[in-house]
């Protein structure tokens, strides 16, 4: 087997180019499902497909072929009968939120933001059998925010690490301690299972059951029904 080792990424497109991939994937990655992905273009075509950075690292180290990702892209994971959608974030809804011993959290898009950055945000899907669209912005190594998802879309080159573990997302820093672990406890409720930073100075932790700012815990801070739960 010859692997492929390398498919370009495709930062130019236009919104409807991205939306027809999108629609065309089945808002997920072609090959396993899951619904954080990056564009990417199609090996000996003009076409793109999704792939998730787990199945990327895959063509980049050699062990997917040409033909392979092609089979995936003509028939999407997502659309195969067998395929347990209940299991990832396919929602038309706002998710409800488990996080930092809140009450659980309900239509609240951006449950925090910290010196002006927004967190985490949540957003339904633009079409109803999308995927809740999930962004995360942690701080990078220097403290700087730094955009790890964006409405789903895997950002970085390298500086963080991404692992679906059974129900779990999990982003991690390549260097540092920066953490990011979403829990899928059903299509429309979203655990904030582990989420560590630093940003500008100051140090944030969040847990299911807590979240500390700056060495001081707190518990119950969020607000729900609100654009923003807590701004630090």
């Amino acid at each position: 087997m010859v692997g492929l080792r390398v498919m370009p990424s495709l930062p130019d497109l236009t919104a409807e180019e991205r939306a027809a991939i999108r629609q065309a994937c089945g808002f997920a990655c072609v090959r396993c499902g899951v619904t954080i992905y990056r564009y990417l273009g199609l090996p000996d075509g003009p076409d793109g497909t999704l792939l998730c950075p787990t199945c990327h690292g895959l063509v980049e180290e050699g062990r997917l072929t040409a033909t392979q990702v092609h089979s995936f892209h003509a028939n999407p994971v997502v659309r195969q009968r067998h395929f347990a959608r209940d299991r990832l974030p396919f929602s038309a809804e706002l998710p409800h939120l488990v996080i930092g011993g809140s009450r659980l959290l309900r239509d609240t898009p951006i449950p925090i933001t910290l010196e002006g950055e927004p967190i985490l945000i949540f957003a339904p899907p633009r079409r109803t059998n999308g995927a809740t669209r999930i962004s995360v912005r942690l701080g990078g190594i220097d403290g700087q925010p730094e955009q790890i998802v964006d409405g789903n879309e895997w950002m970085p080159n390298g500086s963080w690490h991404f692992l679906l573990r059974g129900d779990r997302y999990s982003m991690m820093a390549t260097r540092g301690d920066g953490l990011c672990v979403l829990r899928v406890v059903a299509r429309n409720r979203i655990a904030v299972e582990h989420l560590r930073t630093t940003m500008k100075g100051r140090r944030l932790e969040i847990t299911p059951d807590w979240l500390e700012i700056d060495g001081k815990r707190y518990i119950d801070r969020i607000g729900s029904g609100t654009l923003i739960g807590l701004e630090l």
